[in-house]
Protein backbone atom coordinates (compact mmCIF):
# COMPACT_ATOMS: atom_id res chain seq x y z
CA UNK A 1 0.00 0.00 0.00
CA UNK A 2 1.80 3.58 -0.86
CA UNK A 3 0.54 5.68 1.60
CA UNK A 4 0.83 9.29 1.42
CA UNK A 5 1.51 11.96 4.32
CA UNK A 6 -1.52 14.19 4.56
CA UNK A 7 1.01 17.16 5.30
CA UNK A 8 1.79 16.67 1.58
CA UNK A 9 -1.77 16.40 0.42
CA UNK A 10 -2.67 19.85 2.12
CA UNK A 11 0.70 21.31 0.66
CA UNK A 12 -0.65 20.01 -2.88
CA UNK A 13 -4.17 21.35 -2.46
CA UNK A 14 -2.37 24.76 -1.22
CA UNK A 15 -0.22 25.09 -4.78
CA UNK A 16 -3.10 24.87 -6.66
CA UNK A 17 -5.18 27.15 -4.76
CA UNK A 18 -2.46 29.79 -5.08
CA UNK A 19 -0.94 28.62 -8.29
CA UNK A 20 2.69 28.74 -7.63
CA UNK A 21 5.12 26.83 -5.29
CA UNK A 22 6.70 30.52 -4.36
CA UNK A 23 3.52 31.98 -3.01
CA UNK A 24 2.08 28.49 -1.37
CA UNK A 25 5.76 28.30 0.22
CA UNK A 26 5.17 31.85 1.74
CA UNK A 27 1.48 30.60 2.95
CA UNK A 28 2.81 27.48 4.62
CA UNK A 29 5.81 28.67 6.17
CA UNK A 30 8.38 26.30 4.10
CA UNK A 31 10.90 27.12 1.76
CA UNK A 32 10.29 26.82 -2.20
CA UNK A 33 12.92 24.05 -2.38
CA UNK A 34 11.10 22.20 0.26
CA UNK A 35 8.07 22.19 -0.81
CA UNK A 36 9.40 21.15 -4.43
CA UNK A 37 11.00 18.25 -2.65
CA UNK A 38 7.82 16.92 -0.70
CA UNK A 39 6.05 17.19 -4.09
CA UNK A 40 8.06 14.99 -5.84
CA UNK A 41 8.31 12.65 -3.32
CA UNK A 42 4.47 12.32 -3.19
CA UNK A 43 4.40 12.23 -6.99
CA UNK A 44 7.26 9.33 -6.55
CA UNK A 45 4.81 7.22 -3.90
CA UNK A 46 1.85 7.30 -6.16
CA UNK A 47 3.73 6.87 -9.62
CA UNK A 48 1.55 9.69 -11.67
CA UNK A 49 2.29 13.10 -12.27
CA UNK A 50 -0.07 15.17 -10.00
CA UNK A 51 0.22 18.94 -11.80
CA UNK A 52 1.47 20.69 -14.60
CA UNK A 53 2.75 24.21 -15.32
CA UNK A 54 0.16 26.16 -17.18
CA UNK A 55 -0.34 29.88 -18.33
CA UNK A 56 -2.58 30.01 -15.48
CA UNK A 57 0.49 28.94 -13.57
CA UNK A 58 0.13 25.56 -11.65
CA UNK A 59 -2.82 23.58 -12.59
CA UNK A 60 -3.60 19.31 -11.30
CA UNK A 61 -3.46 16.99 -14.08
CA UNK A 62 -6.64 14.69 -14.09
CA UNK A 63 -5.47 12.14 -11.58
CA UNK A 64 -4.67 15.55 -9.40
CA UNK A 65 -7.91 16.72 -9.86
CA UNK A 66 -9.37 13.65 -7.97
CA UNK A 67 -6.76 14.20 -5.32
CA UNK A 68 -7.50 17.62 -5.02
CA UNK A 69 -10.71 16.36 -4.00
CA UNK A 70 -9.71 14.21 -1.49
CA UNK A 71 -7.07 16.55 -0.52
CA UNK A 72 -9.78 19.13 0.76
CA UNK A 73 -11.46 17.19 2.53
CA UNK A 74 -8.67 17.06 4.63
CA UNK A 75 -7.82 20.68 4.63
CA UNK A 76 -11.70 21.36 5.88
CA UNK A 77 -11.00 19.15 8.89
CA UNK A 78 -8.08 20.84 9.95
CA UNK A 79 -9.53 23.82 9.37
CA UNK A 80 -12.50 22.83 11.64
CA UNK A 81 -9.99 21.39 14.36
CA UNK A 82 -8.43 24.67 14.48
CA UNK A 83 -11.54 26.80 14.68
CA UNK A 84 -12.28 24.14 17.77
CA UNK A 85 -9.28 24.76 19.54
CA UNK A 86 -9.38 28.33 19.17
CA UNK A 87 -12.82 28.62 20.30
CA UNK A 88 -12.45 26.55 23.47
CA UNK A 89 -9.16 28.57 24.57
CA UNK A 90 -11.62 31.94 24.31
CA UNK A 91 -14.04 30.22 26.45
CA UNK A 92 -16.33 28.47 23.80
CA UNK A 93 -17.57 25.03 24.10
CA UNK A 94 -18.97 25.13 20.56
CA UNK A 95 -19.00 27.27 17.01
CA UNK A 96 -22.06 27.27 14.88
CA UNK A 97 -21.57 28.49 11.30
CA UNK A 98 -25.41 29.48 9.85
CA UNK A 99 -26.24 30.50 6.42
CA UNK A 100 -29.15 31.99 5.30
CA UNK A 101 -31.00 34.29 3.04
CA UNK A 102 -30.96 38.03 2.58
CA UNK A 103 -34.54 38.88 3.50
CA UNK A 104 -34.44 36.14 5.74
CA UNK A 105 -31.43 38.19 7.82
CA UNK A 106 -32.83 41.47 7.16
CA UNK A 107 -36.76 40.73 8.65
CA UNK A 108 -36.96 37.75 10.45
CA UNK A 109 -33.73 36.73 12.31
CA UNK A 110 -32.34 39.62 14.25
CA UNK A 111 -34.12 39.19 17.26
CA UNK A 112 -34.25 35.00 17.18
CA UNK A 113 -30.59 35.24 16.75
CA UNK A 114 -29.74 37.71 19.44
CA UNK A 115 -32.01 35.98 22.14
CA UNK A 116 -30.19 32.32 21.21
CA UNK A 117 -26.48 34.50 21.23
CA UNK A 118 -28.07 35.37 24.66
CA UNK A 119 -29.02 32.13 25.95
CA UNK A 120 -26.15 30.08 24.31
CA UNK A 121 -23.19 31.77 25.50
CA UNK A 122 -21.13 29.23 25.23
CA UNK A 123 -21.66 28.69 21.73
CA UNK A 124 -19.45 31.22 18.96
CA UNK A 125 -21.60 32.04 16.11
CA UNK A 126 -20.92 32.68 12.24
CA UNK A 127 -23.80 34.09 10.58
CA UNK A 128 -23.46 34.42 6.99
CA UNK A 129 -26.18 35.32 4.10
CA UNK A 130 -26.38 34.33 0.70
CA UNK A 131 -28.78 33.19 -2.38
CA UNK A 132 -30.17 29.84 -1.29
CA UNK A 133 -28.07 28.16 -4.63
CA UNK A 134 -24.93 29.43 -2.84
CA UNK A 135 -26.26 28.15 0.81
CA UNK A 136 -26.75 24.72 -0.79
CA UNK A 137 -23.11 24.54 -1.93
CA UNK A 138 -21.86 26.07 1.44
CA UNK A 139 -23.47 23.40 2.85
CA UNK A 140 -22.18 20.14 1.18
CA UNK A 141 -18.81 22.07 1.28
CA UNK A 142 -18.74 22.57 5.15
CA UNK A 143 -18.63 25.77 4.89
CA UNK A 144 -21.73 26.13 7.34
CA UNK A 145 -23.12 23.81 10.02
CA UNK A 146 -27.22 24.51 9.39
CA UNK A 147 -28.49 27.14 6.56
CA UNK A 148 -31.88 28.66 6.69
CA UNK A 149 -33.81 28.82 3.54
CA UNK A 150 -36.20 27.17 0.57
CA UNK A 151 -36.30 23.58 1.47
CA UNK A 152 -35.48 22.73 -2.11
CA UNK A 153 -31.92 23.29 -0.66
CA UNK A 154 -32.00 19.87 0.63
CA UNK A 155 -33.08 18.36 -2.81
CA UNK A 156 -30.07 20.23 -4.76
CA UNK A 157 -27.34 18.52 -2.56
CA UNK A 158 -29.35 15.48 -1.42
CA UNK A 159 -29.46 15.75 2.43
CA UNK A 160 -31.47 13.95 4.68
CA UNK A 161 -31.54 16.49 8.19
CA UNK A 162 -34.24 18.86 7.73
CA UNK A 163 -36.93 21.07 10.23
CA UNK A 164 -39.61 23.08 8.63
CA UNK A 165 -39.65 26.54 9.88
CA UNK A 166 -42.70 28.81 8.65
CA UNK A 167 -44.34 29.68 5.09
CA UNK A 168 -45.36 33.26 4.16
CA UNK A 169 -47.52 33.88 1.04
CA UNK A 170 -45.67 35.98 -1.70
CA UNK A 171 -47.63 39.31 -2.00
CA UNK A 172 -47.38 42.40 -3.95
CA UNK A 173 -45.90 45.52 -1.98
CA UNK A 174 -45.41 49.01 -2.60
CA UNK A 175 -45.39 52.78 -0.95
CA UNK A 176 -48.41 54.01 0.54
CA UNK A 177 -47.72 56.83 -1.70
CA UNK A 178 -47.72 54.98 -4.81
CA UNK A 179 -50.60 55.53 -7.51
CA UNK A 180 -51.79 51.30 -6.87
CA UNK A 181 -51.78 51.72 -3.86
CA UNK A 182 -55.61 53.63 -3.65
CA UNK A 183 -56.84 51.09 -5.52
CA UNK A 184 -59.71 48.47 -5.02
CA UNK A 185 -58.51 46.01 -7.18
CA UNK A 186 -55.95 46.11 -9.87
CA UNK A 187 -55.96 45.02 -13.41
CA UNK A 188 -53.30 43.29 -14.98
CA UNK A 189 -52.95 45.86 -17.46
CA UNK A 190 -52.34 48.47 -14.29
CA UNK A 191 -49.66 45.61 -12.90
CA UNK A 192 -47.47 45.59 -16.43
CA UNK A 193 -47.44 48.83 -16.64
CA UNK A 194 -46.15 49.77 -13.21
CA UNK A 195 -42.55 49.74 -12.70
CA UNK A 196 -41.08 46.78 -10.47
CA UNK A 197 -38.40 46.42 -8.44
CA UNK A 198 -37.42 41.89 -8.51
CA UNK A 199 -34.84 39.91 -6.13
CA UNK A 200 -32.01 38.82 -8.49
CA UNK A 201 -32.29 35.84 -10.54
CA UNK A 202 -31.32 32.47 -9.22
CA UNK A 203 -32.78 33.21 -5.64
CA UNK A 204 -35.73 31.11 -4.19
CA UNK A 205 -37.43 34.16 -3.32
CA UNK A 206 -37.20 35.22 -7.39
CA UNK A 207 -38.32 31.84 -8.03
CA UNK A 208 -41.07 32.22 -5.84
CA UNK A 209 -42.44 35.63 -7.37
CA UNK A 210 -41.68 34.18 -11.17
CA UNK A 211 -44.46 31.88 -9.90
CA UNK A 212 -46.99 34.32 -8.54
CA UNK A 213 -46.53 36.26 -11.71
CA UNK A 214 -46.79 33.76 -13.82
CA UNK A 215 -50.20 32.73 -11.96
CA UNK A 216 -51.52 36.06 -12.04
CA UNK A 217 -51.13 36.21 -16.03
CA UNK A 218 -48.19 39.09 -16.32
CA UNK A 219 -45.72 38.73 -18.76
CA UNK A 220 -42.16 38.74 -19.04
CA UNK A 221 -41.87 42.38 -20.79
CA UNK A 222 -42.13 43.96 -17.32
CA UNK A 223 -40.63 47.07 -16.68
CA UNK A 224 -38.09 45.99 -13.55
CA UNK A 225 -35.26 46.37 -11.91
CA UNK A 226 -33.11 43.57 -10.72
CA UNK A 227 -31.88 44.21 -6.98
CA UNK A 228 -30.61 42.79 -3.74
CA UNK A 229 -33.36 42.84 -0.95
CA UNK A 230 -32.09 46.14 0.81
CA UNK A 231 -32.24 47.95 -2.33
CA UNK A 232 -35.59 46.57 -3.01
CA UNK A 233 -37.10 47.96 0.05
CA UNK A 234 -35.16 51.04 -0.38
CA UNK A 235 -36.88 51.73 -4.31
CA UNK A 236 -40.17 50.94 -2.74
CA UNK A 237 -39.91 53.88 -0.26
CA UNK A 238 -39.59 56.28 -2.88
CA UNK A 239 -43.32 55.28 -3.93
CA UNK A 240 -42.65 54.57 -7.48
CA UNK A 241 -41.91 51.07 -7.94
CA UNK A 242 -43.69 47.91 -7.11
CA UNK A 243 -42.52 44.31 -5.44
CA UNK A 244 -43.08 40.66 -5.25
CA UNK A 245 -41.79 40.06 -1.38
CA UNK A 246 -43.26 37.69 1.42
CA UNK A 247 -45.55 38.95 3.63
CA UNK A 248 -43.64 38.29 7.11
CA UNK A 249 -41.39 41.26 5.33
CA UNK A 250 -44.61 43.09 7.11
CA UNK A 251 -43.47 42.21 10.59
CA UNK A 252 -40.90 44.62 11.14
CA UNK A 253 -42.64 47.43 11.92
CA UNK A 254 -40.97 49.90 10.12
CA UNK A 255 -41.85 48.24 7.08
CA UNK A 256 -45.70 47.99 7.89
CA UNK A 257 -45.93 51.77 8.71
CA UNK A 258 -44.75 52.78 5.31
CA UNK A 259 -45.51 49.57 2.94
CA UNK A 260 -49.17 48.56 1.90
CA UNK A 261 -50.26 45.11 0.43
CA UNK A 262 -51.83 45.66 -2.84
CA UNK A 263 -54.68 42.73 -3.83
CA UNK A 264 -53.98 41.23 -6.90
CA UNK A 265 -56.86 39.24 -6.48
CA UNK A 266 -55.39 35.53 -7.49
CA UNK A 267 -54.86 32.39 -5.23
CA UNK A 268 -51.94 32.95 -2.89
CA UNK A 269 -48.23 31.51 -3.78
CA UNK A 270 -46.55 30.63 -0.67
CA UNK A 271 -42.03 30.20 0.23
CA UNK A 272 -41.24 28.08 2.59
CA UNK A 273 -39.11 27.87 5.05
CA UNK A 274 -36.52 25.43 6.68
CA UNK A 275 -33.27 24.85 8.32
CA UNK A 276 -31.17 22.26 6.67
CA UNK A 277 -28.39 20.17 7.96
CA UNK A 278 -25.98 17.36 6.90
CA UNK A 279 -26.50 14.36 8.49
CA UNK A 280 -29.63 12.84 10.30
CA UNK A 281 -29.44 13.88 13.28
CA UNK A 282 -27.66 17.75 14.14
CA UNK A 283 -25.16 18.12 16.56
CA UNK A 284 -26.23 19.68 19.88
CA UNK A 285 -25.52 22.99 19.39
CA UNK A 286 -27.27 22.87 15.99
CA UNK A 287 -30.44 21.02 16.82
CA UNK A 288 -30.22 23.77 19.83
CA UNK A 289 -30.00 27.00 17.10
CA UNK A 290 -32.91 25.18 15.22
CA UNK A 291 -35.46 23.85 17.84
CA UNK A 292 -35.02 28.25 18.91
CA UNK A 293 -35.27 29.17 15.44
CA UNK A 294 -38.25 26.97 14.98
CA UNK A 295 -40.68 28.40 17.91
CA UNK A 296 -39.18 31.89 17.21
CA UNK A 297 -39.99 31.79 13.13
CA UNK A 298 -43.64 30.14 13.31
CA UNK A 299 -45.25 33.17 13.75
CA UNK A 300 -44.77 34.50 11.00
CA UNK A 301 -46.53 31.92 9.06
CA UNK A 302 -49.57 33.70 10.86
CA UNK A 303 -48.87 36.67 9.08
Amino acid sequence: MRTVDPRHLLQFHEIIRTGSFTRAAVTLGLTQPALTRNMKLMEGRLGFELMVRSRQGIVPTALGERILAEASAIVLAERRISAMTDNLRRGYEAELRVGCTPTLSLHALPQPVADFARDNAGVRLDMRQAHSHVLAEMLRDGTVDVALGPPEMAGRIQVEGMCPLFESPMVILASRYHPLAGHAAVSVADLESARWALHQPGSGIRSAADRLLRQMGIGEALQANELPSNMILSLLRLGDHIAVVPRYVLANTQMATELVQIDSGTAPVTLAHAAIWTGRQPPPAVARFVAHMQQALAPLGDL
